[in-house]
Protein backbone atom coordinates (compact mmCIF):
# COMPACT_ATOMS: atom_id res chain seq x y z
CA UNK A 1 0.00 0.00 0.00
CA UNK A 2 1.49 3.21 -0.99
CA UNK A 3 1.94 5.46 1.96
CA UNK A 4 -0.06 9.07 1.95
CA UNK A 5 1.39 12.37 1.39
CA UNK A 6 1.25 13.04 5.25
CA UNK A 7 3.40 9.61 6.05
CA UNK A 8 5.43 10.78 3.13
CA UNK A 9 6.61 13.79 4.53
CA UNK A 10 7.04 12.47 8.41
CA UNK A 11 9.36 9.72 7.19
CA UNK A 12 11.49 11.93 5.09
CA UNK A 13 11.92 14.86 7.80
CA UNK A 14 12.90 11.60 10.57
CA UNK A 15 15.77 9.73 8.16
CA UNK A 16 16.89 12.86 6.65
CA UNK A 17 16.76 16.02 8.69
CA UNK A 18 17.85 14.42 12.01
CA UNK A 19 21.92 13.44 11.65
CA UNK A 20 23.43 16.17 14.30
CA UNK A 21 22.77 15.36 18.00
CA UNK A 22 21.03 18.73 18.53
CA UNK A 23 18.50 18.17 15.77
CA UNK A 24 18.15 14.36 16.69
CA UNK A 25 17.03 16.01 20.19
CA UNK A 26 15.26 18.94 19.42
CA UNK A 27 12.46 16.74 17.51
CA UNK A 28 12.19 14.56 19.91
CA UNK A 29 11.33 16.64 22.43
CA UNK A 30 9.07 17.80 19.92
CA UNK A 31 7.30 14.57 19.42
CA UNK A 32 7.39 14.06 23.56
CA UNK A 33 6.15 17.19 24.17
CA UNK A 34 3.42 18.04 21.62
CA UNK A 35 1.84 15.02 23.33
CA UNK A 36 2.48 14.31 26.84
CA UNK A 37 1.36 16.72 29.28
CA UNK A 38 4.43 18.44 31.04
CA UNK A 39 3.00 17.71 34.51
CA UNK A 40 2.11 14.50 33.92
CA UNK A 41 4.19 11.02 33.48
CA UNK A 42 2.99 10.17 30.30
CA UNK A 43 5.12 7.66 28.18
CA UNK A 44 2.42 6.49 25.39
CA UNK A 45 2.60 8.06 21.99
CA UNK A 46 1.22 7.49 19.12
CA UNK A 47 3.31 7.34 15.55
CA UNK A 48 2.28 5.99 12.38
CA UNK A 49 3.62 2.34 12.14
CA UNK A 50 5.96 2.95 9.00
CA UNK A 51 7.44 5.54 10.99
CA UNK A 52 7.83 3.53 14.49
CA UNK A 53 11.41 2.00 13.39
CA UNK A 54 12.94 5.27 12.40
CA UNK A 55 11.69 7.00 15.83
CA UNK A 56 12.66 3.93 17.94
CA UNK A 57 16.09 4.24 16.61
CA UNK A 58 16.51 7.85 17.30
CA UNK A 59 15.62 7.37 21.05
CA UNK A 60 18.09 4.54 21.29
CA UNK A 61 20.68 7.43 20.20
CA UNK A 62 20.00 9.22 23.13
CA UNK A 63 20.33 5.84 25.41
CA UNK A 64 16.30 5.96 25.94
CA UNK A 65 14.60 2.26 25.43
CA UNK A 66 11.32 2.33 23.85
CA UNK A 67 9.18 -0.42 22.14
CA UNK A 68 6.34 -0.35 19.50
CA UNK A 69 2.51 -2.02 19.10
CA UNK A 70 -0.88 -1.35 18.34
CA UNK A 71 0.31 2.64 17.09
CA UNK A 72 1.87 3.64 19.85
CA UNK A 73 5.00 3.94 21.31
CA UNK A 74 6.23 3.41 25.01
CA UNK A 75 9.01 5.05 26.51
CA UNK A 76 10.92 3.25 29.01
CA UNK A 77 12.00 6.75 30.65
CA UNK A 78 12.81 10.40 29.88
CA UNK A 79 12.93 12.27 33.03
CA UNK A 80 16.10 11.06 34.09
CA UNK A 81 17.69 11.54 30.52
CA UNK A 82 20.12 14.03 29.31
CA UNK A 83 17.28 14.37 26.32
CA UNK A 84 15.05 15.78 29.11
CA UNK A 85 17.27 18.24 29.66
CA UNK A 86 17.12 19.18 26.20
CA UNK A 87 13.13 19.81 26.69
CA UNK A 88 13.75 21.84 29.88
CA UNK A 89 16.08 24.05 28.00
CA UNK A 90 13.21 24.19 24.93
CA UNK A 91 10.46 25.00 27.95
CA UNK A 92 12.38 27.94 29.11
CA UNK A 93 12.87 29.46 25.29
CA UNK A 94 8.82 28.49 25.50
CA UNK A 95 8.53 30.66 28.43
CA UNK A 96 11.27 33.66 28.02
CA UNK A 97 10.06 33.92 24.42
CA UNK A 98 13.42 33.47 23.39
CA UNK A 99 13.25 30.47 21.25
CA UNK A 100 15.34 30.54 18.05
CA UNK A 101 14.02 29.74 14.61
CA UNK A 102 16.14 26.23 14.24
CA UNK A 103 14.72 25.43 17.60
CA UNK A 104 10.75 26.04 16.58
CA UNK A 105 11.77 24.37 12.69
CA UNK A 106 12.96 21.14 14.94
CA UNK A 107 10.13 21.22 17.44
CA UNK A 108 7.64 21.50 14.53
CA UNK A 109 9.13 18.53 13.27
CA UNK A 110 9.13 15.76 16.14
CA UNK A 111 5.77 17.77 16.95
CA UNK A 112 4.87 16.57 12.96
CA UNK A 113 5.45 13.13 13.69
CA UNK A 114 3.35 12.29 16.27
CA UNK A 115 -0.33 15.02 15.89
CA UNK A 116 0.41 16.34 12.81
CA UNK A 117 -1.00 15.86 9.54
CA UNK A 118 -0.59 16.77 5.82
CA UNK A 119 -3.56 16.88 3.29
CA UNK A 120 -2.74 15.64 -0.25
CA UNK A 121 -2.29 18.76 -1.85
CA UNK A 122 -4.21 17.20 -4.76
CA UNK A 123 -7.10 17.42 -2.70
CA UNK A 124 -6.82 20.98 -0.81
CA UNK A 125 -4.11 22.36 0.64
CA UNK A 126 -3.65 22.17 4.87
CA UNK A 127 -1.56 21.42 7.38
CA UNK A 128 -3.15 20.11 11.39
CA UNK A 129 -1.59 19.46 14.50
CA UNK A 130 -4.91 17.82 16.87
CA UNK A 131 -3.63 17.16 20.81
CA UNK A 132 -5.01 16.67 23.78
CA UNK A 133 -3.61 19.30 26.37
CA UNK A 134 -4.00 22.63 25.51
CA UNK A 135 -0.67 23.26 26.77
CA UNK A 136 0.52 21.30 23.95
CA UNK A 137 -1.51 23.44 22.00
CA UNK A 138 0.08 26.39 23.10
CA UNK A 139 3.87 25.17 22.68
CA UNK A 140 3.15 24.62 18.67
CA UNK A 141 1.48 27.87 18.25
CA UNK A 142 4.57 29.33 19.75
CA UNK A 143 6.76 27.56 17.60
CA UNK A 144 4.65 28.89 14.95
CA UNK A 145 4.63 32.05 15.84
CA UNK A 146 8.80 31.97 15.64
CA UNK A 147 8.30 31.28 12.07
CA UNK A 148 5.49 33.73 11.13
CA UNK A 149 3.29 30.95 9.43
CA UNK A 150 -0.61 32.10 10.50
CA UNK A 151 -2.98 29.96 12.03
CA UNK A 152 -6.24 29.03 13.36
CA UNK A 153 -6.42 27.31 16.90
CA UNK A 154 -9.85 25.63 17.67
CA UNK A 155 -11.27 23.40 20.45
CA UNK A 156 -12.98 19.60 19.79
CA UNK A 157 -14.71 18.43 22.32
CA UNK A 158 -11.72 16.88 24.16
CA UNK A 159 -9.15 17.36 22.18
CA UNK A 160 -7.43 20.98 20.85
CA UNK A 161 -6.39 21.35 16.77
CA UNK A 162 -3.74 24.20 15.37
CA UNK A 163 -4.32 24.54 11.26
CA UNK A 164 -3.49 26.42 8.24
CA UNK A 165 -4.45 26.19 4.85
CA UNK A 166 -2.78 28.78 2.89
CA UNK A 167 -0.68 27.75 0.15
CA UNK A 168 2.05 29.58 1.29
CA UNK A 169 2.33 28.63 4.43
CA UNK A 170 2.14 25.13 3.70
CA UNK A 171 4.38 24.86 0.97
CA UNK A 172 7.12 27.35 3.45
CA UNK A 173 6.25 24.98 6.52
CA UNK A 174 7.26 21.83 4.35
CA UNK A 175 10.38 23.45 4.01
CA UNK A 176 10.93 24.79 7.55
CA UNK A 177 10.46 20.92 8.90
CA UNK A 178 13.51 19.51 6.57
CA UNK A 179 10.91 17.80 3.27
CA UNK A 180 11.85 19.25 0.52
CA UNK A 181 11.25 16.28 -1.82
CA UNK A 182 7.33 16.73 -0.31
CA UNK A 183 7.52 20.33 -0.99
CA UNK A 184 8.95 20.28 -4.04
CA UNK A 185 5.63 17.93 -4.92
CA UNK A 186 3.37 20.68 -3.16
CA UNK A 187 4.38 23.23 -5.54
CA UNK A 188 4.50 20.75 -8.51
CA UNK A 189 0.96 19.78 -7.89
CA UNK A 190 0.14 23.98 -6.82
CA UNK A 191 1.47 25.03 -10.08
CA UNK A 192 -0.79 22.46 -11.67
CA UNK A 193 -3.92 23.31 -10.44
CA UNK A 194 -3.72 27.03 -10.45
CA UNK A 195 -2.89 26.54 -14.17
CA UNK A 196 -6.22 24.64 -14.64
CA UNK A 197 -7.92 27.02 -12.56
CA UNK A 198 -6.76 29.84 -15.01
CA UNK A 199 -7.94 27.24 -18.43
CA UNK A 200 -11.58 26.69 -16.58
CA UNK A 201 -12.06 30.62 -16.03
CA UNK A 202 -10.48 31.77 -19.51
CA UNK A 203 -13.04 29.26 -21.01
CA UNK A 204 -16.01 30.39 -18.92
CA UNK A 205 -14.79 34.03 -19.59
CA UNK A 206 -14.86 32.71 -23.62
CA UNK A 207 -18.07 31.23 -23.38
CA UNK A 208 -19.69 34.10 -21.76
CA UNK A 209 -18.47 36.49 -24.06
CA UNK A 210 -19.30 34.57 -27.09
CA UNK A 211 -23.05 34.25 -25.38
CA UNK A 212 -22.97 37.61 -25.52
CA UNK A 213 -22.09 38.07 -28.76
CA UNK A 214 -24.72 36.00 -29.90
CA UNK A 215 -27.15 37.57 -28.06
CA UNK A 216 -26.48 40.67 -29.16
CA UNK A 217 -26.03 39.73 -32.97
CA UNK A 218 -29.57 38.43 -32.38
CA UNK A 219 -31.08 41.19 -31.59
CA UNK A 220 -29.03 43.66 -34.32
CA UNK A 221 -30.83 41.26 -36.98
CA UNK A 222 -33.88 41.39 -35.22
CA UNK A 223 -33.38 44.91 -35.14
CA UNK A 224 -32.64 45.04 -39.10
CA UNK A 225 -35.50 42.79 -39.99
CA UNK A 226 -37.86 45.04 -38.58
CA UNK A 227 -36.75 48.04 -40.56
CA UNK A 228 -36.70 46.33 -43.77
CA UNK A 229 -40.44 45.15 -43.04
CA UNK A 230 -41.67 48.20 -41.79
CA UNK A 231 -41.46 50.06 -44.60
CA UNK A 232 -39.01 52.83 -43.16
CA UNK A 233 -36.03 51.32 -45.51
CA UNK A 234 -36.14 54.05 -47.91
CA UNK A 235 -34.96 56.24 -45.06
CA UNK A 236 -32.03 54.65 -45.03
CA UNK A 237 -28.65 55.74 -47.40
CA UNK A 238 -27.83 53.66 -49.96
CA UNK A 239 -24.88 51.93 -48.90
CA UNK A 240 -27.06 50.83 -45.04
CA UNK A 241 -29.92 49.23 -47.56
CA UNK A 242 -27.27 47.80 -49.83
CA UNK A 243 -25.97 46.24 -46.25
CA UNK A 244 -29.67 45.29 -44.82
CA UNK A 245 -30.26 43.68 -48.01
CA UNK A 246 -27.44 41.70 -48.35
CA UNK A 247 -27.47 40.38 -44.20
CA UNK A 248 -31.29 39.57 -45.17
CA UNK A 249 -30.34 37.54 -47.74
CA UNK A 250 -27.56 35.80 -46.32
CA UNK A 251 -28.22 35.00 -43.04
CA UNK A 252 -25.53 32.66 -42.74
CA UNK A 253 -23.03 34.63 -43.68
CA UNK A 254 -19.98 36.27 -41.41
CA UNK A 255 -19.41 39.51 -41.00
CA UNK A 256 -16.46 39.39 -43.82
CA UNK A 257 -18.12 37.77 -46.07
CA UNK A 258 -21.33 40.14 -46.23
CA UNK A 259 -18.32 43.00 -46.68
CA UNK A 260 -17.34 41.48 -49.79
CA UNK A 261 -20.07 41.77 -51.34
CA UNK A 262 -20.41 44.86 -51.07
CA UNK A 263 -20.05 47.43 -53.75
CA UNK A 264 -17.02 48.30 -53.38
CA UNK A 265 -16.23 45.69 -51.26
CA UNK A 266 -15.63 46.49 -47.29
CA UNK A 267 -14.09 45.50 -44.60
CA UNK A 268 -14.79 43.38 -41.44
CA UNK A 269 -15.27 46.30 -39.10
CA UNK A 270 -16.84 48.59 -41.76
CA UNK A 271 -19.57 46.17 -42.19
CA UNK A 272 -20.35 46.07 -38.39
CA UNK A 273 -20.34 49.94 -38.30
CA UNK A 274 -23.11 49.44 -41.26
CA UNK A 275 -24.86 46.78 -39.52
CA UNK A 276 -24.72 48.77 -36.39
CA UNK A 277 -26.21 51.86 -37.81
CA UNK A 278 -28.85 50.15 -39.08
CA UNK A 279 -30.08 48.69 -35.80
CA UNK A 280 -29.45 52.35 -34.20
CA UNK A 281 -32.15 53.45 -37.01
CA UNK A 282 -34.82 50.90 -35.79
CA UNK A 283 -33.99 51.44 -32.10
CA UNK A 284 -35.00 55.47 -32.76
CA UNK A 285 -38.23 54.36 -34.89
CA UNK A 286 -39.29 52.43 -31.61
CA UNK A 287 -38.48 55.66 -29.35
CA UNK A 288 -40.33 57.77 -31.74
CA UNK A 289 -42.92 55.54 -33.57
Amino acid sequence: MEDSFSVRVKLETATKAVKKAVQRQTALCGLFLSQSSVKGSAKVIRIPERLSEVVIQLFEAENIECSYSNGRLKIKDIYSSELWERCEELLSGFANGSLSVEDARRFLRGAFWGCGYCSDPSDCYRIEFVVKEPENATLICAALDVLSIRYVRSQRKSSYAVYFKNGDDVSDFLGYIGSPSAMMDFENIRAEKDVNSKVVRTVNCDAGNTKRQAEAAALRNELIVRVMQSGMASKLSPELREAAKAHMENPGASLAELGAMMDPPIGKSGMRHRLDKIAEFAKSLQQNP
